[in-house]
């Protein structure tokens, strides 16, 4: 069984890498030039496995059909999160384009079973539903950074890919936490500052937290458990701000925030804070009105089919603080 894992030195990436490796199944992981693949878990041995890693620009439709030729399994998890609008390109060429690559070259040389890495930018709670389900879907109209519509358009190419045989399972991740974050989210750049003693607000919502190994977990399990065409929220616990900093200030000793910021002034510093031309993983003003409402999920789905498992959420987050503290200094 040839196996490839693109996006291998991703935050989820690299933990699919290692639960495939740990298995000791045949595998090529496929990472971005430029970058390098670390083990998110300090005691995984890369000597002695049948592991082969190697760059791979999924821009390049050529090297991808040429890394594809032969695979059986893929898990697709290539793809740019930035919000900097010097980024714009990037992020329709590596996103849409890259991932039109990818599907293509899999239903040309016969892939049997692909996982594709989509994300909850493309879902959202509605009045029916406080918590998403994988039926609320977003339209592109209601999209406004140019990371959420290059990965809504992605996931496009793929279903339409799906209507002509691709044998695709679409996975959506919830807000990971846990080792190996090389290139901090938006939401390991809050605790970045809180670490620091700069998050003296917070913003009255909420989010799913999820343990970023029961993620890579569930990109496996969707592999052997999962319906062809079905999509599955990878996620765990809703959790309100406030819970969250108390957390936070628990395992730290830092005092959390106590004042709510009134959604405008949040705007307004958000757009000092980004600066001229927008910095990479700071939110966007439209992503921060999303956030009025708690962007809660429901994962039941992926628990009940795929056996998903749901580990401690703090625990997570208190290795996610580690890894900040030990690779960023904080």
């Amino acid at each position: 069984m040839k196996i490839l894992v693109t996006g291998a030195a991703g935050f989820i990436g690299s933990h699919i890498v290692e639960g495939l490796a740990k298995q000791g199944l045949p595998l090529r992981a496929a990472h971005r030039p430029g970058e390098v693949f670390h083990s998110a878990d300090s005691d995984f041995i890369i000597d002695g496995l049948d592991l082969e890693i190697f760059p791979l620009d999924i821009r390049d439709r050529a090297a991808v059909f040429r890394a594809l030729a032969g695979v059986q399994i893929l898990f697709h998890a290539d793809y740019l999160c930035s919000f900097a609008s010097r980024d714009k390109a990037l992020l329709y060429a590596i996103n849409q384009q890259g991932t039109q690559h990818v599907m293509e070259a899999a239903l040309h040389h016969g892939v049997e079973k692909i996982v594709y890495t989509s994300g909850i930018e493309v879902l959202a709670p509605t009045p029916k539903h406080e918590a998403a389900t994988e039926t609320d879907g977003v339209a592109l109209e209601e999209l406004k950074t140019h990371f959420e519509k290059s990965r809504y358009l992605a996931e496009r190419e793929v279903l339409r890919l799906k209507a002509k045989g691709l044998p695709v399972i679409l996975v959506h991740p919830t807000v990971c936490l846990g080792s190996g974050d090389r290139e901090p989210s938006p939401f390991g750049n809050y605790l970045r500052r809180y670490l620091q003693g700069k998050a003296r607000f917070y913003l009255d919502t909420g989010f799913n937290l999820v343990d970023v190994v029961d993620v890579a977990k569930g990109h496996l399990l969707a592999a052997k458990r999962g319906r062809i065409g079905a999509r599955y929220i990878l996620g765990h616990r809703n959790v309100y701000m406030l819970e969250l900093l108390r957390n936070l200030q628990a395992m730290t000793g830092i005092p959390a925030p106590r004042t709510a910021l009134p959604m405008g002034m949040a705007a307004l510093g958000n757009t000092l804070l980004r600066g001229l031309g927008g910095k990479r993983n700071f939110l966007p003003n439209p992503i921060l009105k999303r956030l009025r409402r708690p962007l809660f999920f429901d994962s039941t789905l992926a628990r009940e089919e795929l056996g998903m498992p749901q580990s401690n959420v703090w625990e997570a987050l208190r290795r996610y603080l580690i890894d900040l503290k030990k690779n960023f200094g904080v």
